[in-house]
């Protein structure tokens, strides 16, 4: 059986143990990076494992049925509409995943009306976040940076928010002069 990746997997350890031990030297082990950073693996299938290993903890995402929740983390990651946030010890503390398509889609889907297809999101003036996990605040905080670059140029933002007890609220914003503003003044704007 597969279990989480975390620190105290000693099976896991002992496994990459016994795996270097005819070696003379085993690899040299990368340092810790300072702070919080963004990642997106190359591979799609290690993209949707270290989701599916992360989300699958998260109450909101473990209770969603298994086909429905797979099509939306196979269409983020193929659509490359997606990013991990890693600390400094290379741990998956935060992700999100994201569309982006035409107004009237994105309200049919934050009223419940519509899903949306892989063609409907990927092109279009609004980013629909529908998957979104932060191990803390300040994970929450990083990730909302990250979204403000995402939504640079575009009009509207929508997502639903799913707490804990089953209950969920539809969200729209508007991407107004702020954004840019504030990616301008945290020297993040896109070039």
């Amino acid at each position: 059986m597969l279990e989480p990746a975390n620190t105290t997997n000693t099976a896991a350890a002992a496994a990459a143990t016994s795996a270097t031990a005819g070696f003379a030297a085993a690899a040299p082990v990368a340092a810790p990076h300072p702070e919080l950073r963004v990642f997106r693996p190359d591979n799609r299938y290690v993209a949707l494992g270290l989701a599916v290993n992360h989300l699958m903890t998260k109450p909101a995402f473990a209770s969603c049925k298994f086909g429905d929740w797979s099509r939306i983390l196979v269409g983020q990651i193929n659509r490359k509409h997606f990013w991990f946030v890693l600390d400094p010890n290379n741990q998956v503390v935060g992700f999100m995943g994201w569309a982006v398509t035409s107004k009237d889609k994105a309200e049919a889907w934050v009223e419940g009306r519509g899903r949306l297809s892989h063609g409907d999101s990927l092109e279009g003036d609004c980013i629909i976040f529908n998957a979104w996990a932060a191990s803390s605040l300040e994970v929450n905080r990083f990730l909302l940076g990250e979204a403000r670059k995402i939504m640079q140029g575009k009009d509207m933002v929508y997502f639903k928010r799913h707490y804990n007890d089953g209950t969920k609220r539809a969200g729209r914003l508007r991407v107004n002069a702020f954004v840019g503003q504030h990616l301008e003044r945290t020297g993040d704007a896109a070039a």
